[in-house]
C-alpha cells in the first residue's frame, strides 16, 4: 500500500518521524533502548537511503541510528513495498553475530521491536558512503580486498540447504519487478530522453534482441529461486562506508538464500557504473576466488546479473548520482547488452 493508505489504515502505528524529536524520544524510552535520564538533543537524516526511513538520534551522552520500515519505498512513497522487510534484516544481523569476520565489518544492532517494524543500530559516526565513486571518486586496493573478504566469508560461513527463514520471497518479488521487468517494458513511465539524448533508442535495441530478453528472463527465474549461501542481496556503493576502522557494510533487507553471483555480478556492475577501472573488478574477483576454498564462481551466471544490474540502473526506476561523471548511458547500454549476449563481464569495459 501507498503511504496515504497504510497511515489512514493503520492510525494507532508509531509512525516515526525526523521532525519528531518528542514522540521519537517517547518510543525509544517505552523500549528501553535508552538510559535513566538520556534525552535526544536532536535527529539528522544519515544517508540517502531508498527504502526505510533511518534516523540518527543524537542524545546527550551518544548516537544512535533508528530504522524503521513502512508498507512502501521510503524514497518513493507511491511503490508499495513489504512491510515484514525489517524481519529479515534483523534475522541477517543476527545470523552473522557468530561470524566475525562479517560482524565486524557492520554496526551493531543494538534493538528490534518487529510491532513497530523497527530496530535500533550502532551509528557509525564518521562514516562515508562509496556513493562518491560514481561522482569521479575511486576504490583503494585494501578497500577493494575488504569488501571481498567480507562478502567471501559471508557466502562460506552461510554456505549449505537454503534456509527457509531468509526466502524474503516478498522483497525479491518487488526487486524482480524493478531489475528484470520495469527496464524491458515499453511506456513504463520513465523518461529516458530526460535522461540522455538517445537512450530510448539504446533502450529498444534491448528489448528487441529475443536472445537478449531470454537471458534476462533466465537470470530473472534464478534470483527468485532458491540457492546455496545467504547473499546481502543490495552489495553496492550504497550499502558501504568508509569508516576509520575501514570498510563497512549496512542495509541487508534485500538478503536472501541465493547464488553467490547476484553479490559479484552487483559489486562488479557498479564498480563500471561508478567508472572503476576493470583491473579494480579483476582485483575485487580474485581477493573473493583466492579466499574461497568451497565455492566456485559461475562466470555467465554473474555475467548475467551484472549485465542486468548495468541496464537496470540506466533504463529503470532507481536511478544513481551519476551526472557528475563523464558516463554516457547509451554507450554503456549498448556494452551490457554486449556482454549479456557474448557472456563476458569484462565486456562491460571492453
Amino acid at each position: 500500500m501507498t503511504r496515504t493508505d497504510a497511515v489512514r489504515e493503520h492510525p494507532k502505528f508509531p509512525w516515526l518521524s525526523l521532525d519528531d524529536p518528542v514522540g521519537l524520544e517517547s518510543f525509544l524510552r517505552d523500549r528501553g533502548w535508552l538510559a535513566a535520564g538520556e534525552h535526544i538533543c536532536r535527529c539528522q537524516k544519515p544517508g540517502d537511503g531508498n527504502m526505510n526511513l533511518t534516523i540518527r538520534a543524537i542524545t546527550d551522552r551518544r548516537s544512535l541510528i533508528v530504522k524503521q520500515a513502512r508498507p512502501w519505498v521510503e524514497k518513493y512513497d507511491h511503490i508499495p513495498a513489504p512491510w515484514e522487510r525489517i524481519e529479515y534484516e534483523c534475522r541477517f544481523y543476527r545470523r552473522i553475530a557468530s561470524v566475525p569476520e562479517v560482524a565486524e565489518r557492520m554496526p551493531r544492532l543494538l534493538g528490534a521491536d518487529m510491532e513497530a517494524r523497527a530496530m535500533l543500530l550502532e551509528d557509525l559516526v564518521d562514516a562515508r558512503s562509496f556513493a562518491s565513486l560514481y561522482a569521479d571518486d575511486s576504490l583503494a586496493q585494501d578497500e577493494l580486498r575488504q569488501l571481498a573478504h567480507y562478502l567471501r566469508s559471508l557466502h562460506e560461513a552461510t554456505r549449505g540447504s537454503a534456509d527457509p527463514g531468509f526466502a524474503n520471497l516478498a522483497m525479491r518479488r518487488l526487486n524482480h519487478q524493478h531489475i528484470f521487468e520495469v527496464p524491458m517494458t515499453e511506456n513504463n513511465g520513465i523518461d529516458l530522453e530526460r535522461l540522455e539524448c538517445g537512450l530510448t533508442s539504446a533502450a529498444a535495441r534491448l528489448r528487441e534482441d529475443a536472445t537478449y530478453r531470454g537471458l534476462i528472463r533466465y537470470a530473472g527465474q534464478r534470483y527468485l529461486s532458491a540457492g546455496t549461501v545467504l547473499v546481502h542481496g543490495d552489495y553496492f556503493p550504497g550499502s558501504w562506508l568508509r569508516t576509520a576502522k575501514g570498510v563497512f557494510v549496512i542495509d541487508p533487507e534485500f538478503c536472501f538464500y541465493g547464488d553467490p553471483e547476484v553479490d559479484l555480478g552487483c559489486a562488479i556492475a557498479h564498480f563500471r557504473l561508478a567508472q572503476q577501472p576493470r583491473e579494480h573488478a579483476l582485483s575485487f574477483l580474485q581477493a573473493y576466488a583466492e579466499s574461497s576454498a568451497t565455492i566456485s564462481i559461475q562466470w555467465s551466471l554473474l555475467t548475467c546479473f551484472a549485465a542486468a544490474e548495468v541496464m537496470r540502473r540506466l533504463i529503470g526506476v532507481a536511478q544513481l548520482p551519476l551526472a557528475g561523471s563523464n558516463l554516457r548511458r547509451a554507450e554503456l547500454l549498448d556494452r551490457s547488452h554486449r556482454a549479456m549476449i557474448d557472456q563476458s563481464w569484462e565486456e562491460l569495459w571492453d
